[in-house]
């Protein structure tokens, strides 16, 4: 997959254009940014300029016998070392360190990828650092990583680093749709749900978001509009005691959204700014009957119940006193 063809971070991509099209791309790098906003295609898309036959503007054509072998990770000269298991193992390390000193094999760069390269511990991060100091011309070292500051001072400082930013909706729901064939209103709803990230947006299911999200609208309508005790119990048991854990935050997770969404309502902001745009009738009577303060409110309470779930606290307790508060 060419740079060009790429989602997002507009500006690193044209920087590593010219930076391959004028030959100065440099021997180390390390990518960071949040989670899922491409920055493993980014290198991979790197090595495919790096060593594509019909290379144009500093970018890869994406469809020669280099590009597609890369895209495959059949490449001889292109490889990833990533962890098995918890962390990235020395012995891995020494033999990227090793075959970086080997010229290239069937292409014109020799490019060695570790992917969540915060998983290096001490002995393997140490391993590699006279080969970060001094790889041969032909050999570009990329270190992936949504953590950089787990990675030792000795490492960041060996390497050209690139901040990659958080995708905006826009970018998220416009790939969704032209890309991954969405339907217009499954891609809105993803693109905001998504928090910058693509690969989230790729993850979300969608049915199983609305049917949580739906749950956590009734039980907001029935706080706002009713407040029936025996609906406000029923409720809190079967968040606190029939949910797993998991099944439990995802069910808080949406409430949370749909409570950002009556703030904007509140703010006086309108369809755009909502992610559940979806359901706006709904949002804006619920909406009517409630003060911002107590929107908040329920947020801080939410967060403090989130905070608490590494200890293990009793959910249905910890929802009982939310909800009849």
């Amino acid at each position: 997959m060419p740079l060009s063809s790429l989602i997002g971070n507009e500006r690193i991509k044209k920087l590593l254009q010219r930076a391959v099209a004028e030959r100065r791309i440099g021997q180390s790098l390390l990518m960071t940014g949040p989670r899922g906003v491409g920055k493993y295609q980014f290198a991979i898309a790197l090595a495919q300029a790096l060593n594509c036959e019909r290379p144009s503007n500093g970018d890869a054509c994406g469809k020669c016998i280099p590009c597609r072998k890369i895209a495959g990770g059949e490449h001889a000269d292109v490889q990833t070392f990533t962890n098995e298991g918890t962390f990235i193992k020395v012995d891995k390390m020494r033999d990227m360190s090793r075959d970086a000193q080997y010229k290239p094999y069937e292409g014109r760069h020799r490019v060695c990828i570790i992917d969540e390269a915060d998983r290096m511990n001490l002995p393997s991060a140490n391993s590699i650092l006279k080969t970060l100091e001094e790889p041969p011309e032909s050999t570009l070292i990329v270190l992936v990583t949504a953590n950089p500051y787990r990675l030792p001072d000795t490492i960041r400082s060996r390497c050209q680093i690139l901040n990659f930013a958080g995708l905006t909706a826009r970018e998220i729901e416009e790939h969704l749709s032209t890309k991954a064939n969405r339907p217009a209103e499954e891609a809105r709803l993803l693109a905001r749900l998504a928090r910058g990230s693509i690969g989230h947006a790729l993850e979300i299911n969608l049915d199983a978001y609305r049917q949580s999200r739906d749950r956590m609208l009734e039980l907001i309508e029935t706080l706002a509009l009713s407040r029936e005790v025996n609906k406000l119990l029923s409720a809190s048991e079967y968040l606190g005691r029939k949910l797993e854990k998991d099944e439990f935050e995802h069910h808080l997770d949406a409430m949370m959204v749909l409570l950002s969404d009556l703030l904007y309502l509140k703010l006086s902001a309108g369809a755009e700014a909502l992610t559940n745009a979806d359901i706006i009738e709904r949002l804006e009577i619920v909406a009517g009957k409630l003060t911002i303060e107590q929107i908040t409110d329920w947020v801080d309470q939410i967060e403090e119940i989130f905070k608490a779930m590494p200890r293990n606290i009793n959910r249905q307790l910890a929802m009982d006193a939310m909800l009849m508060a």
